[in-house]
């Protein structure tokens, strides 16, 4: 967390997820970039204040079995007046020039900082994949090729 500057991080997977989120949001949420969904962006919806704003950009606890990912708890969602919108990065690729040069410079400032997981070689590809499938990877999965 103070590494990387966020105010809070909570595991998608944990199983107290809800009450860390409440801890995590005390004042409500009003925006949320989805990438889970499942039981994560169902404890969202319970803290949405008024006209929050959802992107969905991914839904990773659906796996990649194409199985439903159920949304059970929409209530919120009304009572907060709240939108609700797919976000596919291909749709804006006009901007992808404007944005790497304003990302390269947030970089090259310091505002920007991630973390990512390297497997060396090749031959660590697989199981790499793997690991990344299961959530054993901490930021992007890489794999550098020497």
């Amino acid at each position: 967390v103070e590494e990387l500057g966020y105010d809070a991080c909570i595991d998608h997977r944990a199983a107290d997820f809800a009450a860390r989120l409440a801890d995590a949001a005390d004042k409500g949420i009003d925006g949320v970039f989805e990438n889970v969904g499942g039981e994560p962006l169902n404890s969202c919806m319970g803290m949405l204040n008024t006209f929050a704003r959802i992107a969905i950009c991914g839904l990773v606890a659906s796996g990649y079995d194409g199985s439903p990912t159920p949304l059970s708890n929409v209530g919120p969602m009304l009572v907060a007046r709240a939108t609700m919108q797919g976000f596919i990065i291909y749709d804006h690729m006009n901007l992808w020039p404007q944005a790497l040069e304003e990302l390269a410079r947030h970089v090259a400032a310091g505002r920007i900082r991630w973390r990512e997981t390297i497997a060396e070689g090749l031959e660590a590809a697989p199981a790499a994949f793997f690991e990344m499938l299961k959530g054993g990877n901490f930021g992007k999965q890489l794999v550098r090729l020497t």
